[in-house]
């Protein structure tokens, strides 16, 4: 378990940028008249303050309470570089910027691979009484568990990058995946007619419980459906452990179909495909991947990969908690339950800029 340490229902800063349409930064800048600010930003935050009654010296107050909120983060363990890693920065920032509130965040890292691992995670969060979860969802069937056991314990929950419909959750951040799923599918498709398209999937756990990616993979699956019906979707499965798997069941499809020029991945490690595309060169191939984690990224700018739709994604993270801890913390009910992030195309051309 990892913590960071960084209330009351009066207006803060937030509140007040955010009427202004400016950032904390700006407002903090204009109360203590300090750095470069526009007079017409300062008049407008000068009087959101008074249409607010916010009180500096009242926030001053709060950050010396001795009361202190604990919300536990429920996300899967990551290395270096990986997705996830841009997650947990997302939750750190969105602690670090709650200065004014007394806030301890708690984080349970669990395996991917294994339910075990999620439901001792969901064990320890219970034990501790948190005020508040921020989860994400890979198992449905635990999750579902998971969240009856908070909505009897009546300790509010949100999700972050993935989410379950029908359940209790307070707010939401993250991409609509199914729309998602369309997009890769667009771009795979663009100026084509493709006779056949390889979707690559990844071994998860054995009892394949675990599947993040499904809306966005069936929103894929819908789109190559109606706008090519007579389109042949071939679907292979690589372990994301073992390198040497993933170039010999690559290899062996490519022998067989070596027609095939148009390939997906709809998680985040497209970049695992990127040695055999490097060692296997075809200038007709058109490949899309999803995420701008690092890797990925190298596997674009090498031209190996055509697209990656992505979002910034620790904004995800980041949004979540600050939304959910001014729920929590100040009963302010979120303007949207589900806060969709607005998705973006990256080429090898205009990532630089990104």
């Amino acid at each position: 378990m990892n913590k960071i340490n960084n209330a009351t229902t009066q207006a803060t800063i937030f509140d007040v940028a955010r009427l202004c349409n400016v950032s904390r930064g700006t407002v903090d800048r204009v109360i203590h008249n300090r750095g470069r600010v526009s007079q017409d930003t300062v008049d407008k935050v000068k009087r959101a303050i008074e249409i607010l009654g916010y009180s500096p010296n009242l926030n001053a107050s709060i950050l010396a309470s001795k009361r202190t909120y604990t919300f536990a983060v429920l996300i899967p363990e990551f290395d270096h570089g990986e997705y996830w890693e841009k997650i947990h920065e997302g939750f750190i920032a969105g602690a670090n910027s709650l200065y004014n509130y007394n806030i301890e965040v708690e984080f349970r890292l669990y395996d991917q691979t294994s339910t075990e691992s999620f439901r001792k995670c969901c064990d320890e969060i219970m034990e501790s009484e948190p005020q508040g979860v921020i989860m994400n969802t890979v198992f449905r069937d635990e999750t579902a568990i998971f969240a009856e056991r908070l909505d009897k314990a009546k300790i509010p929950f949100a999700f972050v990058d993935n989410k379950f419909d029908g359940l209790n959750y307070k707010v939401y951040y993250g991409v609509d995946p199914y729309k998602a799923g369309r997009l890769g599918a667009f771009l795979l498709t663009n100026h084509c007619n493709p006779g056949q398209l390889l979707l690559v999937r990844l071994i998860r756990d054995k009892s394949h419980k675990a599947d993040p990616n499904a809306l966005r993979r069936k929103g894929f699956l819908d789109y190559i459906t109606r706008k090519f019906p007579d389109c042949q979707l071939h679907t292979i499965f690589i372990n994301p452990s073992d390198p040497q798997h993933i170039h010999t069941t690559l290899h062996e499809f490519f022998s067989k179909h070596p027609e095939v020029k148009h390939l997906i991945m709809t998680n985040s490690r497209i970049y695992l495909i990127d040695e055999f595309l490097r060692d296997n060169p075809d200038s007709e191939r058109v490949v899309v991947g999803f995420d701008d984690i690092e890797p990925n990224l190298a596997s674009l700018r090498s031209g190996q990969i055509e697209f990656l739709v992505t979002r910034h994604i620790s904004s995800q993270s980041h949004l979540a908690l600050t939304t959910f801890a001014e729920y929590v913390i100040r009963g302010v009910k979120p303007q949207k339950r589900d806060n969709y992030l607005h998705m973006d195309i990256l080429h090898r051309l205009n990532m630089d800029d990104y």
